[in-house]
């Protein structure tokens, strides 16, 4: 019987996602949003089908990047991007706390996620920041922030441990920036053919890669 729910629950989002994809590429937005709205509530049922101890910090990441989904429905409109982005920041947080709660934090490979973070700022910061408007600079820096430390906890803690379900949580992180990289180039500097297709593939598999790094940890 679990293996139906398991089995019921993947092929439900899969076909989802996949379905969402293609409206995003063929520009269906009726079926987009639809579909978009379905993302994280199936994969947070898979979660919680396919970990053996749910975690509620998993839970709650889930939830807000659900809620984060909603408000970048209407991303045009400045104070929805703004809740956009405060939704998907507590995201990261409830990610990052998921990750160290039971871990220590302090020990010397952290220096090379702190290293890397300071990298990524940095990029952020000369090549995103100056095209957002004004009003979302520092909450989109803020953001970055907190994005790029859910992979980095996942990259320290791939080194403190070597699992590897720390390394598909880390890629995990790592698709995630890529999808917000090109949000951004997407909403502020027009740069993509099909923008929304490659926006929400990065962000699908960063997702799908994070939840599956919990998944086989028994919780991270």
């Amino acid at each position: 019987m679990h293996l139906f729910w398991i089995i019921l629950t993947g092929s439900l989002f899969l076909g989802v996602s996949v379905l969402h994809l293609v409206a995003c590429y063929r520009r269906c937005p009726r079926i987009r949003t639809v579909t978009k709205l379905l993302l994280m509530p199936l994969l947070c049922t898979a979660y919680c089908v396919l970990a053996p101890n749910p975690r509620l910090l998993v839970i709650a990441a889930l939830t807000f990047g659900w809620i984060g989904d909603v408000f970048l429905l209407f991303k045009n409109k400045r104070l929805f991007m703004l809740l956009g982005i405060c939704a998907f920041a507590l995201g990261h947080v409830f990610y990052i706390g998921a990750m160290l709660s039971d871990h220590p934090a302090l020990h010397i490979l952290m220096l090379i996620p702190i290293a890397l973070c300071a990298a990524w700022l940095t990029f952020v910061y000369k090549k995103l920041i100056p095209y957002a408007p004004k009003s979302l600079r520092k909450p989109g820096f803020v953001y970055a922030l907190l994005l790029s430390l859910t992979a980095l906890s996942a990259l320290y803690l791939l080194l403190v441990s070597e699992k590897a379900a720390y390394l598909i949580a880390f890629v995990g992180g790592l698709f995630f920036m890529l999808s917000d990289t090109l949000l951004c180039g997407q909403q502020y500097r027009k740069e993509l053919k099909h923008g929304n297709f490659y926006v929400m593939l990065t962000y699908i598999i960063a997702q799908s890669l994070l939840v599956t790094g919990f998944v086989l940890t028994g919780g991270i």
